[in-house]
């Protein structure tokens, strides 16, 4: 089953210098001429020193037990080792080529939201009937969500990605009338994670 790898670098220095942003772009093209799926890293607003990359994979096994271990991976690992720590990463139930992946949008709002396993129809269905409000505020932009494959404890994780023009256009879906059909999903929410990002070029 495809699936998308969602993964949270942290910089050890915001501005990195030439020789770190060409490693980044060939370990971006080499993952990507491996994967066959595009990966990309996307800059947080909110602290600039976090780097997001979004891949896609045949399987997770492809990723963790091929890539990961390979002698290529492991190259690029090596270069970029004293400038970068790897906060976490993850596999999402989403497939990589999806068309309703925000890519194109400006802005992408990277929402986690933490559930109880008990309370995952619960949010599935809150979420199913406040989306169209949701994507009534993001257009022309869309927004896709998943689920967490490899979870770290019982309860799940739902991540949304949404597109905006703009981290204030999406502060400001919070006093719509349509926030009140879609914030219901707050009902099966242990808590929530909301950050936005920036394509990252390394230019």
């Amino acid at each position: 089953m495809p699936v998308t790898e969602l993964a949270l670098l942290r910089l050890k220095t915001e501005t990195p210098c030439q020789d770190v942003k060409t490693s980044f772009q060939q370990a971006g093209q080499a993952q990507s001429d491996y994967s066959k799926y595009p990966a990309r890293f996307f800059r947080q607003t909110e602290d600039s020193s976090f780097i997001y990359v979004l891949g896609g994979w045949e399987s997770i096994v492809t990723h963790t037990g091929e890539w990961i271990t390979s002698e290529t991976n492991q190259k690029y690992l090596g270069q970029l080792k004293d400038e970068v720590d790897i906060e976490w990463m993850f596999h999402l139930d989403i497939d990589p080529s999806t068309p309703t992946m925000p890519l194109d949008a400006p802005v992408i709002a990277v929402s986690r939201y933490f559930v109880e396993s008990s309370k995952k129809a619960d949010f599935d269905a809150a979420f199913k009937n406040g989306a169209p409000y949701l994507g009534a505020q993001t257009a022309p932009f869309s927004y896709a969500g998943g689920w967490r494959i490899d979870k770290e404890d019982d309860d799940e994780e739902f991540v949304l990605f949404s597109g905006w023009n703009k981290p204030e256009d999406h502060y400001a879906f919070a006093e719509t009338e349509g926030f009140k059909q879609f914030g219901k999903i707050k009902d099966s929410l242990k808590g929530a994670e909301i950050k936005h990002v920036r394509i990252e070029k390394w230019e």
